[in-house]
């Protein structure tokens, strides 16, 4: 029983050790200068079963929004990145889609808290069953706490091979000439939809937009606005979860790391 104790004893060292070097490089990196995060849906039960993950807790998400109101970062608009002073501290909050709970469970709470996000619409479910409506559009962003962009009009795959190119850029200027039609304020940014793309699809995108939204990443650079990696936020991801991927990312890649060698998921 020792001699399996000591086989396994310097692998869990170095393990701990390893961990406890990103831990610290992180801490000592607190945290990047903009920070953009990507949520779906906030309701109870979720929009549908199988992606029951894209729906956060209304309870929960109130208390992420809490934190980031008494955080020292500035939330913003996904316009505003081009915009932002080098030595500031930012949070763009972003969703994806379009859901109604953006107006209903949304709104609402960042009208309490004081605090901007965008949502990337997909055009083609305006005024659709469970999707916001024109009216709802034009009501949040006349507030000034919301922004709706685009995210397609389709939200199928765009990288070539899947769409022909006047496919993808009918995707691009459509989208963007009915979310200005109906907000009667600027669209300069997209969330490409899947993660599907390719650099052709990338200068389609430029030809319309001023910020790309692409895909995702834990700790992203951000620093091309045409390429713009987003944190995704799920309902398995606790208020602590958010807190540590904030400020204390090497806390919560520790905790990954723990739970993917030792522990539970």
């Amino acid at each position: 029983m020792n001699k399996i104790k000591r086989r396994y004893l310097i692998p869990a060292l170095l393990l701990i050790a390893a961990a406890v070097g990103i831990t610290v490089v992180n801490l000592y990196f607190s945290s990047a200068d903009v920070l953009v995060y990507m949520y779906h849906s906030v309701r109870e039960d979720p929009v549908n079963p199988e992606d029951a993950d894209l729906s956060v807790r209304p309870e929960e998400f109130e208390k992420q929004l809490a934190f980031f109101a008494g955080d020292k970062r500035e939330t913003i608009f996904a316009s505003e990145l081009a915009d932002i002073d080098k030595g500031g501290k930012y949070l763009l909050i972003t969703f994806d889609d379009g859901y109604e709970d953006n107006y209903t469970e949304v709104y609402p709470l960042l009208k309490k808290y004081n605090c901007k996000a965008t949502i990337f619409m997909i055009t083609s479910l305006i005024d659709k069953e469970g999707y916001l409506s024109a009216e709802q559009i034009r009501e949040m962003t006349e507030s000034g706490l919301v922004s709706v962009q685009s995210h397609t009009v389709s939200h199928d795959p765009l990288a070539l091979g899947d769409k022909e190119y006047e496919d993808v850029d009918y995707e691009m200027r459509k989208s963007k000439l009915t979310l200005e039609a109906i907000s009667g304020k600027a669209v300069d940014s997209v969330a490409l939809p899947n993660g599907s793309y390719d650099p052709v699809v990338l200068d389609i995108a430029g030809n319309y937009y001023d910020i790309i939204f692409s895909g995702t990443s834990l700790r992203p650079d951000n620093s091309d606005l045409l390429d713009v990696q987003r944190t995704g936020i799920y309902r398995h991801h606790s208020t602590w979860d958010v807190k540590a991927m904030t400020n204390y990312r090497g806390l919560y890649t520790l905790k990954r790391i723990v739970q993917k060698y030792i522990g539970p998921k």
